[in-house]
C-alpha cells in the first residue's frame, strides 16, 4: 500500500537532520491497551538510552528532571523506563 516506503523515505530525512525515529506494532492481542504501539516503541528507545548511556546517574536524573510527577506512572507502563529511575520490581 506505499505506507512502509513512505515510512522507510521519511525516516532517512529524519535521521539526516540529527532527528530519531520511533516504532511500534500494532499487536491485535493488546487490543484492550490503548496506545499499546506507542508504549511499546517509548518503551524500546528506553532500552536504547540504558545500553548507550555514559552515566546512568546522570540519565535518571535528567528522565526524572523531564517527566516531573509523571515519572512514577510512566514507569509503571514502561519496563525500561523503570529501570533508569530505578523504580523496577524487585
Amino acid at each position: 500500500t506505499g505506507k512502509s516506503f513512505l515510512a522507510c523515505e521519511f525516516t532517512k530525512y529524519v535521521i539526516a537532520g540529527g532527528g530519531i525515529i520511533m516504532s511500534g506494532k500494532f499487536d491485535q492481542l493488546q487490543q484492550g491497551k490503548p496506545l499499546s504501539a506507542l508504549a511499546s516503541a517509548f518503551d524500546h528507545y528506553c532500552g536504547i538510552l540504558l545500553q548507550t548511556a555514559a552515566s546512568k546517574q546522570m540519565l535518571a536524573q535528567h528522565m526524572n528532571h523531564v517527566l516531573g510527577r509523571d515519572a512514577y506512572h510512566l514507569a509503571n507502563l514502561l519496563p525500561n523506563l523503570a529501570t533508569i529511575l530505578g523504580l523496577e520490581s524487585h
